[in-house]
């Protein structure tokens, strides 16, 4: 039960004498103050109608600008009650100080990601502010009512225009899911019933992931022991070697300290997933993956000293190049590269899952498409070993569908 009063307090008056007017409502035991933004003399105060006394113009403008607050608390209190959601005094205050947030999904949204910034890691909320940039920028008052399966299909496809960056479909996908979360906690504090993402499909493409072979692994070995890298690529060679032994993200690579390896064994929480449960990852390290940290020779805390994760991915093409691997080669290429080799010598999915990370199997599951994909060519590659000797006259039928 709440109960309001407007008042003033007499021992804090203006240099000029005028004493703002506040609203006090009591509730759930604690007592909220809010300023109506009106100010009078005490001797303007009538105490007892709670009111400013008189009939002058300005006496009744800030009288219907007490009673417009107190309707706007009132509305409050009657929308809660009525979604049956209960009503704080931290509630309370946050719905009086951002008002628009009940319409305009911008306020909305600016509030969210602030109040969801200890939770999240920071290239997230730095995605999350980026998000909230480009969908104001493509509609600059948004309200909640505006936002329906047709506005998001819009903003979809404007996403993939020039003036929306050009974005590819699986990076709209990203910017779909976020939009998607951000509505999905309006639903959660009531400021909405239902999510139009509900009636929404959002698409995306599977992308053929990038990996090493057994054989350009080992050039790569080799190249490492070479001696023919400057001290840059042999560093960023290090680390990226690391990766495919271990199958570690970049994010992860740069947050590993000494306290990380017990018992040759690599224990890390995964900073991709901040403040989930099961996030714990225990990786065996091999005498390889050892022999890459002590010859990284860090005196400090930090196993690594990485560059950015760009130049990363520019140096480690480059190495690649040099020995003839021609691939898009990227820094997570290194996780891709131990999750499929790991895969095709050992068919341990189960164990593959939790060295990942992933609390989906669907996730881990890619690499054993990826998997079957090498066995055909691999296999493509035998049957043109007998290509020669036994070559099968083929039906007609199979050769008008491609099939010889």
């Amino acid at each position: 039960m709440a109960i309001s009063k407007v008042y003033i307090d007499p021992k804090k008056a203006k240099k000029n004498g005028e004493i703002s007017v506040y609203i006090l409502v009591h509730i759930d035991y604690k007592s909220v103050k809010f300023n109506t933004g009106v100010s009078c003399f005490e001797a303007d105060f009538d105490v007892k109608a709670s009111r400013i006394s008189g009939n002058s113009k300005k006496a009744k403008d800030d009288n219907l600008i007490i009673e417009s607050c107190m309707a706007r608390i009132n509305e409050i209190f009657v929308r809660y009650r009525l979604q049956n959601i209960p009503l704080t005094a931290e509630l309370l205050k946050n719905e009086w100080k951002n008002p628009t947030r009940r319409i305009d999904f911008h306020s909305f949204m600016k509030e969210a990601i602030e109040e969801r910034r200890p939770d999240v890691t920071v290239g997230t909320y730095k995605n999350h502010k980026a998000f909230s940039t480009k969908i104001k920028q493509f509609r600059k008052s948004l309200a909640f009512t505006e936002i329906t399966p047709d506005f998001i299909d819009s903003f979809a496809r404007w996403l993939k225009t020039k003036d929306g960056g050009g974005l590819d479909v699986n990076t709209v996908h990203g910017q779909l899911r976020r939009f998607r979360t951000y509505m999905n906690i309006a639903v959660h504090k009531g400021i909405i019933t239902t999510n139009p993402f509900s009636k929404v499909r959002l698409r995306k493409k599977q992308t053929n992931r990038v990996y090493l072979t057994k054989i350009e692994l080992e050039s790569l070995c080799k190249l490492y022991s070479s001696d023919e890298l400057t001290a840059t690529h042999q560093s960023v060679l290090r680390h990226f070697l690391f990766m495919c032994f271990t199958g570690v993200r970049i994010s992860d690579l740069k947050l590993l300290t000494e306290n990380n390896v017990i018992d040759r064994m690599l224990v890390f929480s995964v900073f991709k997933t901040k403040n989930t449960k099961d996030s714990m990852i225990k990786v065996p390290l091999t005498k390889q993956a050892l022999k890459l940290i002590i010859d990284e020779g860090r005196e400090d805390v930090r196993l690594f000293d990485c560059f950015s994760d760009q130049k990363m991915n520019q140096y480690i093409k480059k190495i690649c190049q040099k020995i003839g691997i021609e691939k898009q080669v990227t820094n997570h290429t290194g996780r891709h590269t131990f999750a499929t080799l790991w895969l095709k010598e050992t068919k341990n999915l189960a164990v593959l899952q939790k060295l990942l990370g992933h609390s989906d199997i669907k996730e881990t599951m890619i690499y054993v498409h990826v998997d079957d994909q090498m066995m055909m060519e691999d296999m493509s590659i035998f049957q043109n070993l007998f290509k020669k000797q036994l070559q099968p006259t083929m039906p007609k039928i199979f050769v008008e569908f491609g099939l010889n």
